[in-house]
């Protein structure tokens, strides 16, 4: 079984990317957001949230901020 995240775009309604891993996700979603900012003036974002697959269910979750957050640290520590 593989473990499915994205990206998903909270504005616009749509999925931005897959991802295997919760560290690829967050690495995608800052490389998405810094290129918001760089082609766009002023404070431009997008919002985003990262989702993962819940086979159980069927349906796509929010993965809890704590993760992400610890993802992050992972990231930005390597």
């Amino acid at each position: 079984m593989t473990t499915k995240y994205r990206i998903y775009d909270t504005f616009n309604r749509r999925p931005i990317s897959n991802h295997r891993t919760l560290k690829a996700a967050v690495i995608a979603e800052d490389k998405f957001s810094r290129s918001i900012r760089r082609n766009n003036p002023g404070n431009s974002y997008i919002p985003t949230r990262i989702e993962l697959w819940d086979v159980e269910f069927d349906e796509w979750v929010e993965v809890p901020v704590e993760d992400v957050h610890d993802a992050e640290q992972w990231y930005l520590n390597a």
